[in-house]
């Protein structure tokens, strides 16, 4: 067994029980009674849906990007940009069919009494986002700075992922779609299902795992800023919406902006 693998293992392991333990709080256990699963063989089938989904889409990628490993580009389909918002999506409507909640829009808290000013607050929470997410940044840059001089040299890391830069690559149409299908389906997944069962901090820290893949310490820390941010606007406002739009106007200035942005600045150095 290689170092790398046992690493992977290592992380595996400690991500699977983080979840675990998230989920056997009392609240979790609280919610999911009331989502009705009376009949062992639908709670049994439920449970086991929702920790595939967890190690699919948070345990594994939580390990490999901690780990070091970094997907090839070369293998990255169009396919693949949407095969975990896929899976999200699958699992939703399985975990919704078997219980006995009648109302979609009360398991996925859509509801709202001002919808149209909750979307609307959406937009300015997601561009303050990046405000944050760029302080949050530079507080780290400059704990670094002061803990190990000099800053590391470019040579360590590329400034930005190399996935990323290849969804950033595909046309104008596929990044819109990919900005779509985050906004609502990891919000739904993450806010709309996980932090009413395993609450904000937990929420948080699963959304920032299943994004380990990038594998890069700045990258981490924005996207554990957003999704705090995220968690205290669903918390705030009791409803899934503006965390829909906040999530898609963070992610359309990051794709359209900032990494054109850095990328040429990268270039040009």
């Amino acid at each position: 067994m290689t170092t790398h693998t046992l690493v992977f293992l290592l992380l595996l392991l400690a991500g699977c029980a983080g979840i675990t333990l998230s989920f056997a709080r009392a609240r979790s256990r609280a919610v999911f009674a009331e989502d009705g699963f009376r009949e062992p063989g639908r709670r049994t089938l439920a449970v086991a849906l929702l920790a595939a989904v967890l190690l699919l889409t948070v345990a594994i990628p939580f390990a490999g990007g901690f780990a070091g490993a970094q997907p090839d580009t070369a293998d990255l389909t169009i396919v693949s940009l949407f095969a975990v918002h896929a899976i999200l999506i699958f699992f939703l409507s399985c975990y919704f069919a078997l219980s006995s909640r009648r109302s979609l829009a009360d398991f996925l808290k859509l509801k709202s009494a001002r919808p149209i000013a909750d979307l609307s607050s959406g937009i300015l929470i997601g561009a303050a986002g990046w405000v944050v997410t760029i302080l949050a940044a530079l507080a780290v840059l400059g704990a670094w700075w002061l803990i190990r001089r000099p800053l590391p040299a470019p040579a360590e890391g590329a400034p930005v992922s190399p996935t990323i830069l290849w969804i950033v690559s595909q046309p104008v149409g596929i990044k819109i779609a990919i900005v779509v299908s985050a906004m609502i389906v990891e919000e739904l997944f993450f806010r709309s299902f996980l932090q009413t069962r395993v609450g904000p901090l937990a929420a948080t820290l699963m959304f920032t795992a299943a994004h380990g893949v990038y594998g890069q310490p700045l990258v981490l820390v924005g996207i554990l800023v957003i999704s705090a941010v995220l968690s205290v606007t669903f918390v705030l406002y009791g409803n899934v919406l503006p965390c829909i739009v906040a999530h898609g106007a963070f992610d359309a200035i990051q794709m359209f902006v900032v990494i054109p942005l850095v990328t040429r600045a990268t270039q040009a150095g």
